[in-house]
């Protein structure tokens, strides 16, 4: 599992929870972001090869599953737990300022060379 998850696995799922609150609070059709937020994983891991960001295959693997499952469970947990809309909108402020925050602590980690972070 060492190589499956590493320390960027949070924003990568995180990613994938932000996708799902806005999809419900904004009233998108899930299907359509979920194969968006597929398409952005997709993306962003061919963005990461491009800039020769190395990381183990399967990290790459579990970096493109993991907005999807987190996807998923956000979706279902929104719709049949939290159905106010304002609760809704509150939670989705709260996961993308977790969001941005664990992406600049990693992106920092990395400027500092921490080896946990350097994939």
């Amino acid at each position: 599992m060492k190589h499956f998850f590493d320390f960027w696995s949070i924003p990568h799922f995180l990613s994938g929870v932000v996708s799902a609150m806005f999809t419900v609070v904004i009233g998108l059709p899930p299907l359509f972001m979920l194969f968006l937020t597929f398409a952005i994983a997709i993306v962003w891991e061919l963005l990461e090869m491009r800039f020769r960001l190395r990381e183990a295959s399967l990290n790459v693997v579990s970096d493109v599953l993991l907005p999807l499952a987190a996807f998923i469970a956000t979706l279902a947990f929104m719709e049949g737990f939290v159905p106010d809309a304002d609760h809704r909108a509150g939670l989705l402020f709260v996961a993308c300022i977790l969001y941005v925050y664990t992406n600049v602590i990693a992106w920092q980690a990395r400027f500092d060379h921490d080896t946990d972070f350097l994939s």
